[in-house]
């Protein structure tokens, strides 16, 4: 037994170090390819041409990119390469005429507004080609599921940091927790609560002080009832990060059980060796039963594996896809990110911790000095810093834990900006390109993760040059219609087309357009804030699981009403400049079509800052599952259909002959995709009739703690469920004429 052990570890660790090498051949070849791509590339940007020579050769390249996209490739991945490389041409060409042909000085004004121009151009040029190398090669990785009897497993302990989030919400996560398929002996939970340190529950403020004692009280005893650990602090340090160390700190030397004497310091009865392990998960991610099963393998295999970070899947829109209306039918926000750009980081060594749904080495963390709390993303400077050590991450992509996003526009502003901030932090307080002990392709993909984060201040540039011209007729961008029509056109159908090859299946054309543009009007004076004084941002918690009881306009919608008057006056001014200067009208029709797109926009953010109402707090789910359901008491099942379901209840379609009633009790037996199988009793609430069918909106009847525990691993267990919601909103045809129809009459409701 001990021989056929030690032969299959030594099998497993040959052909990790075997996938570990057939990678760095890849990255060596692709590396090669493109050093000999940038020659050619170099030489193709700079050969002069005529406009008409230019006008076919940027249209013929479109046509042949289209030809390429539309083509069928035996080997993709050169297909992918082949696309990449034509519209860095093209993006090469476009930068090297307005560099060589359209800065020239007409005024001190003029030259202002130009070079401003010029660098938001430059700056969107760079994250393109940035982008374009980060994205050339997603990895795909597949689970190494652990055997749950093998006794040499590897020790987990999983964290929750919480600080003010509904006690029921940290009581759910932990409940999930405490149900995934690992040996319970091998499993150790703690909640560790920055809501009831003991300098909040000494608060000056009575009831402050006395709601900080009822969350200390009421945590510590539903911790007891599901035999998890529950643990405080003396005060609220670093944020997120310092409450990650504490019990970093108290785990590892196994000092929980002697602090308990100092009431300063924690609360709670529990002691012990810290796991090999260590799970971070937000208060609001519940994982899947399935989540270390999938994942614990990585490091058995990989003894250098500091991280593996999995996806967040979210159950409610956020404020934009709420407020108009885009969350059944198109992918998420953010599944772009986790879909395909840390895929394409995995490839370059370069996936990070994301803050949560993340397994961590407890060896490495504390080489390093725990999480790294300099900047406000600890999770990506905790990366940043293990991978210069030399240390390996990897990114397994099944959607396993299933969080909360912002409810309201202002609390969705609140986190991107602290993630902008944070980024920005990195980048001033630890580039990357001067970051000692990272590789080459290191140091660019985590450049191109800092600098997207930039994108307000050449947004903004963008959405007013057009009004520079039209209000005060300044000449920023000096180029004539044929020449706009040879290699800025170009340049634009080449990226749009590139970036919906790359991108289309997880993001719908013109949504990152949209995010961007809501998100710029306050992305710049946090960004800009963080460039003046480095070290000032503080980490705000953002507010999860909010109802709005009513339509309103949110207090952030000014800056889109004032550009929206700004746009629309545009138009008569854009007359007046057609009838007083002839000699302008190429100049004036580009402003003017680029105006119009900016109107498009701004339009739709003013869709998306109106917050629609939102009541429920509890987020029901699509699906469609067959389960059985009977009426309590009863003997016989009859089958059914779940249509949606959330913690509180389930909408379920049956045959119209099925004998209920609105106050009925009944019983459903269903079972997930792994065989577990669930009885759960519910109350009918509403029926409504259709053609053979009822359909039954009921909720979940909670007797006792046992029925809550099987309501939440029925909800929340079954990873499969979240990764058919996936892919079937990235089934919906996408287009561009599609897309920008479906946002603008989403704007217009």
């Amino acid at each position: 037994m001990i021989r056929a052990n030690v032969k299959t570890e030594v099998r497993c660790r040959s052909e990790t170090a075997a996938g570990r090498s057939a990678s760095r051949w890849k990255r060596a070849a692709l590396w090669l390819l493109g050093f000999l791509a940038v020659t050619g590339f170099a030489w193709t940007c700079s050969v002069r041409l005529g406009v008409k020579e230019q006008l076919a050769f940027g249209w013929g390249f479109v046509l042949l990119i289209l030809c390429i996209r539309k083509g069928r490739f035996r080997n993709a991945q050169f297909q992918r390469i082949l696309l990449i490389l034509l519209c860095l041409v093209m993006a090469g060409r476009y930068w090297f005429f307005r560099t060589a042909e359209t800065l020239f000085y007409t005024g001190a004004m003029d030259w202002a507004g130009m070079t401003l121009l010029y660098l938001a151009e430059c700056y969107a040029i760079v994250v393109f080609l940035l982008s374009a190398f980060v994205n050339v090669s997603p990895l795909r990785r597949e689970p190494l599921p652990v055997d749950l009897a093998d006794r040499g497993l590897p020790v987990v302990d999983v964290f929750i940091p919480t600080y003010s989030e509904p006690v029921e919400m940290v009581a759910i996560t932990a409940t999930a927790a405490a149900r995934m398929d690992y040996p319970r002996d091998k499993l150790n939970i703690y909640i560790l609560d920055d809501g009831a340190t003991h300098q909040k529950r000494m608060d000056p403020n009575p009831s402050r002080a006395l709601e900080a004692l009822t969350r200390y009280e009421t945590l510590r005893k539903l911790a007891d009832f599901l035999e998890v650990r529950y643990t405080t602090r003396g005060k609220n340090d670093h944020a997120k990060a310092g409450n990650l160390n504490q019990a970093l700190r108290r785990t590892s030397h196994g000092q929980i059980g002697s602090e308990l004497t100092d009431p300063t310091l924690t609360a709670g009865g529990f002691g012990g060796k810290g796991g090999d392990l260590v799970l971070v998960l937000d208060c609001d991610h519940v994982p899947t039963r399935d989540f270390l099963k999938n994942t614990a393998g990585f490091f058995q295999k990989d003894e250098k594996l500091f991280l593996v970070q999995t996806p967040h899947f979210f159950i409610n829109p956020d404020p934009v896809e709420r407020n108009l209306a885009t969350f059944e039918d198109n992918p998420g926000e953010n599944e772009m990110f986790y879909g395909e750009v840390l895929p394409s980081l995995d490839f370059w060594e370069s996936a990070f911790f994301c803050g949560s749904g993340a397994l961590l080495r407890r060896r490495c963390l504390q080489e390093a000095g725990g999480i790294a709390g300099e900047t406000i993303t600890e999770d990506a400077e905790t990366a940043l810093s293990l991978h210069a050590r030399g240390y390996r991450s990897a990114y397994y992509g099944r959607p396993m834990v299933c969080g909360l996003s912002p409810e309201t526009f202002s609390d969705f502003v609140l986190q991107r900006n602290r993630w902008a901030q944070g980024m920005t932090q990195i980048f001033l307080l630890k580039n990357p390109l001067f970051q000692k002990g990272l590789k080459l392709h290191q140091r660019l993909a985590y450049l191109n993760t800092c600098g997207f984060w930039f994108f307000g201040l050449a947004r903004i540039v963008f959405l007013l040059a057009p009004l520079l011209y039209l209000f005060f007729g300044l000449r920023i961008y000096n180029a004539t219609l044929p020449q706009v029509a040879a290699y800025a056109l170009p340049y634009l159908a080449a990226a749009m087309l590139l970036s919906d090859y790359l991108f289309g299946k997880v993001r719908r054309p013109f949504f990152s357009d949209l995010y961007e543009a809501a998100l710029s009007l306050y992305n710049v004076p946090a960004v800009v804030s963080t460039f003046l004084r480095p070290r000032s941002p503080r980490f705000k918690v953002t507010p999860k699981e909010k109802s709005l009881q009513s339509d309103f306009v949110s207090p952030l919608a000014w800056p889109f009403q004032v550009l929206l008057l700004l746009l629309l006056a545009a138009y008569p001014m854009a007359w007046v400049r057609w009838v007083r200067f002839p000699l302008e009208h190429d100049v004036l029709l580009i402003a003017l079509c680029w105006s119009t797109f900016n109107l498009f926009f701004t339009f739709l953010c003013m869709g998306v800052v109106t917050e629609r109402k939102q009541i429920r707090r509890k987020h029901r789910i699509r699906t469609r599952e067959e389960l059985h359901i009977r009426p309590a008491g009863a003997s016989g099942k009859t089958r059914a259909v779940l249509l949606d379901l959330s913690e509180d209840g389930v909408g379920l379609e049956v045959e119209g002959l099925f004998p209920v009633a609105v106050g009925d009790r009944i019983e459903l037996f269903a079972a997930d995709s792994q065989g577990k199988e669930y009885r759960l009793p519910a109350e009918v609430m509403r029926i409504v009739p259709g053609k053979g069918v009822k359909i039954l909106g009921c909720l979940f009847v909670v007797d006792d703690e046992l029925t809550f525990t099987q309501i939440v691993g029925f909800v929340y267990g079954d990873s499969e469920r979240w990764n058919r919601f996936w892919l079937r909103r990235r089934e919906t045809p996408g287009g561009f004429v599609g897309s920008a129809g479906t946002l603008l009459l989403k704007g217009i409701q």
